[in-house]
């Protein structure tokens, strides 16, 4: 008969599917903008392919990450892959504002999630919090990049990126049944 798992051990294996299952939210995103973008000569073009292999390596390196802790993917990726495309599909609809506000105000969101993984991971699983910081450190490029190309925030970027981090920690929620709220606290409450 196989042990209980532990609270840690639980906690581990939702981050594991939150992460993934954000990786995953965030390829359909970069897919739906490069799809709406126009071809040929863009710098943002570039970055927003960069950014989406970055996306996948990430994605990738999550899914790997669960097999040796007996984590599942999350059941909701369908979830992640709609929310992710309409998010894009919406935002590409303002060109080069809306686009690098929907990074900023995801990659915002997300670095507050990854920060409080790594406080909890660095005392319980310190492979996997080499690894959350080793992709934080590229979410945190992606977010620069989105702040400097923005520029002073405007009424319309102040607006979206509300509404996009609103959407981001919704789907969050909605995708983990509440899990992603409950894993906060339970993060805050272990590091504490």
């Amino acid at each position: 008969m196989p042990r209980p798992l532990s609270q840690n051990q639980k906690l581990i294996r939702r981050i594991l599917r939150v992460n993934h299952a954000g990786e995953h939210g965030a390829v359909s995103i970069y897919s739906a903008q490069l799809k709406r973008l126009p071809v040929g000569g863009n710098d943002l073009e570039v970055w927003l392919k960069e950014t989406m292999s970055h996306e996948k390596e990430h994605r990738l390196a999550f899914r790997e990450a669960m097999s040796p802790r007996f984590a599942k993917p999350c059941r909701a990726l369908s979830v992640w892959s709609v929310g992710g495309w309409l998010l894009g599909s919406i935002t590409s609809m303002w060109g080069r504002t809306g686009i690098l506000a929907c990074t900023a105000a995801v990659e915002r969101t997300v670095h507050a999630h990854l920060e409080e993984q790594i406080a909890f991971l660095r005392h319980h699983d310190s492979e996997l919090a080499t690894l959350v910081e080793r992709i934080q450190f590229q979410e945190i490029s992606h977010l620069s990049y989105a702040e400097e190309g923005l520029g002073p925030e405007s009424g319309l970027a102040a607006s979206l990126r509300i509404l996009i981090s609103c959407a981001t920690e919704v789907l969050i929620a909605l995708s983990t049944r509440g899990d992603s709220i409950r894993l906060r606290y339970r993060l805050r409450a272990a590091i504490e």
